[in-house]
Formats: structure tokens, C-alpha cells, sequence
């Protein structure tokens, strides 16, 4: 009836978060799977603030983000903007 509870794995975002990183794989549309990536790390973004530059990018969310998900990411079409050249629009 409840979920099996583990102490989350970022302890500032909380685990929350973690429910956030296990639910993307089983977003079917691949739309809305990158929207709520972007989420994620703007999320991440929220909680480690020091890893934000001033233009409200950062890298070092989008590489814990990858750490976190006990999945690969790539293989759900959701790719790191900094390894791809991409503009980072999470917010």
C-alpha cells in the first residue's frame, strides 16, 4: 500500500525529487518528458542556487541530474544541453 521509503539521494532537493527522476521513464510522449526534465532540473537549480550562474544556467544541475537517475536518460530522448550544444531551458 506504500511506497518503500530510502533515504533520497540529494538531500537538499529531497525525496520528492527522487519520485520525480523514477516517474520520467513513464512519460509517454516525448514532449512532455522533456518538459518534465527541464523541471527536474530546474528544481535541482532551486535547491543548489551556488550552481547557478547569473544567466540562470548551470551545468553542474544538468550532471546531477544524469547522476541520479538510476536510468539512462539519453535513452528516453533526454539529452544533456551542455554535452549537445544545447541552450539549458530548464527554469
Amino acid at each position: 500500500m506504500f511506497l518503500p521509503q530510502r533515504k533520497p539521494k540529494d538531500y537538499d532537493c529531497g525525496y520528492n525529487l527522487d519520485l520525480m527522476v523514477d516517474a520520467l521513464p513513464r512519460i509517454h510522449d516525448q514532449e512532455e518528458r522533456l518538459a518534465y526534465a527541464n523541471r527536474i532540473v530546474g528544481l535541482i537549480k532551486q535547491s543548489h542556487i551556488n550552481w547557478v550562474d547569473p544567466n540562470g544556467n548551470s551545468k553542474e544541475a544538468w550532471d546531477h541530474f544524469f547522476e541520479m537517475a538510476d536510468y539512462r536518460p539519453e535513452d528516453y530522448g533526454i539529452y544533456n544541453p551542455y554535452v549537445t550544444g544545447d541552450p539549458d531551458e530548464a527554469r
